[in-house]
């Protein structure tokens, strides 16, 4: 895998620590990253798990649910309600299959369309709000998505957003040589200098992984 926001040494380092939440998610996690299935790194996994430790939340809004790995983790880790959407539906087939076999069925609910409508639909029906929101889905869409979801969030809510650097290119263009990637990079760069510069959030943006951004809710 091409790394350009910590070298291989150090992820190597960083990763010797890991250790999955079950047996049973770890060969899940196998699994993915041999099918090549774009799922949560280890380094960033690690960084979570201590964050969901602290924020200790009863309810978490993830877009982008993939295989359904990082749901489960969500789940595993804090115990919470997860509420995940998911836009392929062949993912959404791999995801609930996973789930239920798993056993967290009665914990995380998949939604199936795209993250935006989703939301908005989750907010006409009367939902909660959620104490996190993780973003991990289209990188050209995070900031649509993030606007949603804010209709569900709580003054304090944290959101966690994966893949903030794209592999370095949201830094810098010499990582796009071809410019093949210009239309996700123009617009996760816009969405790193909105989250970075609205008063209502303080956020952080951590090269750890592709890039994590959290952002706690100040005001709504």
């Amino acid at each position: 895998m091409e790394r350009n926001i910590t070298n291989d040494i150090v992820t190597e380092y960083i990763n010797s620590f890991y250790t999955p939440v079950s047996p049973e998610l770890g060969a899940l996690r196998l699994e993915a990253e041999a099918q090549k299935v774009p799922i949560i790194l280890k380094e960033t996994e690690s960084f979570l798990r201590v964050m969901l430790n602290i924020i200790e939340p009863k309810r978490i809004l993830e877009i982008g649910c993939a295989v359904g790995y990082s749901s489960m983790f969500f789940s595993a880790v804090t115990g919470a309600e997860v509420v995940t959407v998911e836009k392929d539906p062949e993912m959404v087939a791999k995801a609930s299959a996973n789930i239920k076999r798993l056993g967290f069925d009665d914990k995380i609910r998949i939604i199936e369309g795209d993250g935006e409508e989703c939301v908005n639909h989750l907010f006409e029906q009367g939902e909660k709000p959620f104490d996190i929101v993780f973003i991990d889905a289209a990188k050209s869409h995070y900031k649509r998505f993030l606007e949603a979801s804010w209709k569900l969030c709580g003054q304090g809510t944290v959101i966690i957003s994966d893949n903030v650097l794209f592999k370095a290119r949201i830094a810098s263009d010499i990582y796009d040589p071809t410019g093949k990637h210009k239309t996700n990079i123009k617009k996760m760069r816009e969405y790193v200098e909105f989250i970075t510069s609205d008063p209502r959030m303080e956020t952080a943006v951590i090269a750890c992984g592709d890039g994590v951004s959290v952002s706690k809710i100040l005001n709504l």
